[in-house]
């Protein structure tokens, strides 16, 4: 009998083995670190990494997946995106959420979903905030990663961060004028950083919105000591830099990354091509091998949000709850319609969205190009929502990112790698993605299409694969 039982429970086990392993069968596979397609291969995942890629037949109890006449692509990556925030809502903790607990309640349980939905695997949220525990509890979601921020009470973001909204994002703040090591040092905040478990650092250079710099900027002396202990501590230190002036502070801090695009040139704002003080600052980027996000998708959705109707997308119906859609239609709804109005001094609706979208993204494709034309690796980071418009939404803004790249002139291969290896490398994950090779993790999208021949072919996601377990796409969608 014990040894019926034992029999028993081997056959249990090799059955539960068999059933948790997968096979994709005679797939044409995509992947950055191929020069070309690699066709009729079939690819053994076991225990949520790849085991196997071989043209020959591969017998095994797995379940298999036909991957004929289709593409097995890496699963993305967004290296720049809020999950704490509400597209039109802010990040959870403000009155226009608060005061909507029920559609801030559907929107928490579907974002994660809409992220898979449009292939995101892999996940980075450079400013978490508390509520990112919606995001990560939820049953289904990417790869988390995460950055922390380090700022002050009287630097960027301009809020006095005493009030418990404050508390939930910035909880990191340093004191400048205390000694190494020191309560709220630069030295003792770094330490407690590498302790979370964050994969970087974030540091804010704004000093006003524009031309304007009446904020305070960290000094270059604790710029100087987060640097130093950040490479003690082996953390990647991320930037926020959208104009000329900030991009070279934050190049003289020595940053590791520079997230946004140069959308503001500052005395150069009417150059119609890249002036020299700017290709210097690039070619500063080029050589010291400096990460770039471009993010155009933060200056598209602020001008998009001011085009009537946009709430009606049928792209949104796929990754937005319904409920929340509706809200949008509300005169609730339009108070950062109101505040862009307000800023606009007058300015019609379309004269708004226009300034956004051709004059400020037009300048952001140009240092895209740049930056490109010198193969230098571009990341892809959405920086969703990137402000409180709701005309960017969760996975689609990603998708639409990855559009605004091959705009700037990314060849289809180069946007593979951007929404792909190149971010794996950056933050030094790419031993385990990025890429469709033995060993790594098998977070991979199958795809009707080849994305190699369509930049929509990212929007034909047929399976997408979480650490080995096959999902549906459509079972990922809205179901309004």
């Amino acid at each position: 009998m014990r040894k019926l039982s034992c029999l028993i429970m081997l056959l249990l086990s090799f059955y539960t083995l068999a059933k948790n392993d997968l096979l994709i069968e005679n797939v044409t596979i995509i992947s950055p670190n191929q020069l070309t397609p690699q066709q009729h291969m079939n690819v053994l995942i076991i225990d949520g990494r790849i085991k196997q890629i071989t043209a020959n037949k591969i017998t095994t109890k797995a379940r298999k997946i036909n991957g004929e006449g289709k593409y097995l692509t890496p699963g993305i990556m967004d290296s720049h995106a809020h999950v704490s925030a509400i597209p039109g809502m802010g990040f959870g903790v403000e009155p226009v959420s608060m005061n909507n607990p029920t559609l801030t309640e559907l929107y928490y349980k579907q974002q994660p979903r809409s992220f898979l939905y449009y292939g995101v695997t892999q996940i980075l949220d450079p400013n978490p905030g508390l509520n990112s525990y919606h995001f990560t509890a939820s049953k289904l979601h990417p790869e988390y990663f995460h950055c922390e921020v380090i700022t002050s009470k009287n630097t960027f973001p301009y809020v006095e961060k005493n009030d418990d909204k404050s508390r939930s994002m910035f909880t990191y703040l340093v004191n400048e004028k205390v000694g190494i090591n020191e309560i709220n040092s630069p030295e003792e905040i770094v330490s407690r950083i590498s302790k979370s478990g964050a994969s970087c650092i974030k540091l804010y250079f704004e000093d006003g919105y524009g031309n304007a710099s009446q904020w305070q900027l960290l000094t270059s002396e604790t710029l100087h000591r987060i640097r130093t202990s950040a490479d003690k501590h082996d953390l990647t230190i991320v930037a926020h830099a959208n104009a000329l002036d900030m991009h070279q502070l934050a190049l003289n801090a020595q940053v590791d990354i520079i997230a946004h695009g140069m959308w503001n040139w500052g005395e150069y704002n009417r150059s119609a091509d890249i002036p020299e003080a700017i290709s210097n600052v690039l070619d500063i980027i080029i050589d010291k091998k400096i990460g770039y996000m471009p993010t155009q998708r933060v200056i598209t959705g602020l001008g998009e949000v001011m085009i009537p109707n946009i709430e009606d997308s049928p792209q949104f119906k796929k990754v937005t709850p319904k409920a929340v859609l509706d809200w949008y239609k509300t005169p609730a709804a339009q108070w950062f319609k109101n505040d862009l109005r307000i800023g606009f001094a007058g300015m019609p609706d379309q004269s708004i969205a226009e300034v956004f979208i051709y004059g400020r993204v037009g300048k952001g494709n140009k240092i895209v190009n740049y930056l490109n034309n010198a193969k230098h690796p571009i990341l892809l980071a959405s920086d969703f929502p990137g402000s409180p418009s709701y005309a960017n939404q969760p996975g689609l803004t990603t998708f639409q990112e990855m559009k605004a790249m091959a705009a700037a002139g990314l060849t289809l291969k180069e946007v593979l790698a951007a929404s792909t290896i190149n971010n794996a490398r950056q933050f030094n994950i790419q031993s385990d993605y990025g890429s469709v090779e033995v060993g790594k993790v098998a977070n991979l999208l199958i795809l009707e299409n080849s994305p190699l021949v369509s930049i929509e072919a990212w929007d034909t996601i047929h399976t997408v694969i979480l650490n080995g377990d096959p999902i549906d796409r459509v079972d990922l969608a809205v179901h309004q």
